[in-house]
């Protein structure tokens, strides 16, 4: 690449010019700066993005005595071709994301702030600037690889040590709108406010309906292929129909009850976690193109069906969830809430119970791109993806361990809890 290449990045967008860069790194080193130019670091790995193009740089600049600074951010913008964009409308994921970060994420740690935590919600990366308009939109993220963050094997169901991890994340990230919603409610609604529903709503049925009937399918051969001519051929196909989709409208929709800031897309390639001797120590929280306001048992669901396998939810599964529970407490004590006022147990109990159905519905999507190696990943122009032997293996588990006796959905949106592991 010629040197003149990195003088300037409004090939990726003509928001990102020298001017806005030179502005942006003012703020984030708290000095004034000169953008002078940037440095390739490298891709991310082929499958870890499909609605975004995605590369690590160094953004460089120099204040006014010639001193040089860099920050190294991953730089997340919106796909170039239009039909892309427009097929899996990614304006709208992009402005969800940045309404995120520039609205909710700062009202939630400015309220968070006024209290005494003993470990508060830190565990996501940093915005160095963002843009959107729906044809020029990015978002650069400081790279917490600098900090020795990095991913999990997506492809290898993680150990309970993992879960833990990413559980107390969530359970740090759900207690703030906890205590926001008792203490500050005319606050917490205005920030709701700020995102929408970006993927399971009534308005995108016609958009959703096509790969939805995909998935099902490829989820029903999976089963068919492991377990002929058995009960559990039936019971797929009964889960694998419309009216799920519906209830899942209504689950991720009905945010006045128990509804917080939630992440949304829950699955092992959004957490990142720092390592030590190859155990982890800490996590974070990735891409929020899915934020939504609904039940925290949401995102609980979507992640112990994508990120879990058979094996450890057998044996772990009431633990998991009880330690989510303890955390979650705590943090909504600490921020001088009562955890059984807000969200009791025996609440939280009972919507793992009634929304159990929405994680297995999210692995029919999610389990594809989780199985696979990186270099197999399936690009956005969705090839056939009938049928991998890897995509069945990880289903199976997820049939036989929850029987799916539990997918059963009543009229009202609940799931029959028929199994100890729902």
């Amino acid at each position: 690449m010629a040197e003149e290449n990195f003088l300037t990045l409004t090939h990726i967008s003509p928001e990102l010019s020298n001017a806005n860069l030179t502005r942006a790194l003012s703020d984030w080193f708290k000095k004034e700066m000169e953008f002078t130019h940037w440095e390739y670091v490298g891709d991310t790995a082929k499958g870890d993005s499909y609605l975004s193009e995605l590369i690590r740089i160094k953004i460089h600049g120099k204040d006014k005595n010639g001193e040089t600074c860099f920050v190294q951010v991953v730089l997340k913008s919106i796909p170039k071709s239009v039909s892309r964009r427009l097929t899996f409308r990614s304006d709208e994921f992009f402005r969800n994301e940045i309404n995120f970060y520039n609205y909710v994420l700062p009202a939630l740690l400015e309220f968070q702030a006024t209290k005494k935590m003993t470990e508060p919600f830190d565990n996501y990366a940093k915005v160095f600037m963002s843009h959107t308009d729906g044809e020029n939109d990015f978002i650069c993220l400081e790279d917490a690889s600098v900090y020795s963050f990095g991913c999990a094997v997506r492809q290898v169901g993680i150990d309970v040590v993992h879960c833990k991890h990413i559980l107390k994340t969530f359970a740090k990230f759900h207690a703030m709108s906890f205590a926001m919603r008792d203490q500050c409610p005319e606050k917490f609604w205005e920030i709701k406010w700020k995102i929408f529903e970006t993927y399971y709503h009534e308005r995108l049925w016609g958009w959703y309906r096509k790969f939805w009937n995909c998935i099902s399918s490829v989820a029903i051969d999976a089963v068919e292929k492991e377990y002929p001519n058995t009960k559990y051929v039936e019971k797929i196909k009964e889960f694998s129909v419309p009216e799920t989709l519906f209830k899942i409208v209504y689950a991720v929709n009905k945010t006045f009850d128990t509804g917080v800031i939630s992440h949304g897309d829950s699955w092992t390639n959004n957490f990142i976690f720092k390592y030590e001797n190859g155990t982890p120590l800490d996590a974070k929280m990735i891409d929020f193109q899915l934020t939504r306001c609904a039940s925290p048992v949401l995102d609980l669901s979507f992640f112990v069906y994508a990120c879990t396998d058979q094996e450890l939810r057998l044996k772990h599964y009431d633990e998991l969830l009880d330690y989510y529970y303890t955390v979650l407490s705590k943090q909504i004590s600490e921020m001088d809430s009562d955890p059984e006022k807000v969200y009791p147990r025996s609440m939280f109990w009972d919507e793992i119970k009634k929304y159990s159905y929405f994680g297995l519905a999210f692995s029919f999507e999610s389990t594809p791109f989780i199985v696979l190696d990186p270099e197999d990943a399936f690009d956005m122009e969705m090839k056939s993806i009938i049928l991998w032997e890897k995509y069945r293996k990880r289903m199976r588990p997820g049939c036989t361990q929850a029987n799916l006796d539990v997918k059963k959905i009543d009229e009202n949106g609940h799931a029959a809890a028929q199994s100890d592991h729902t």
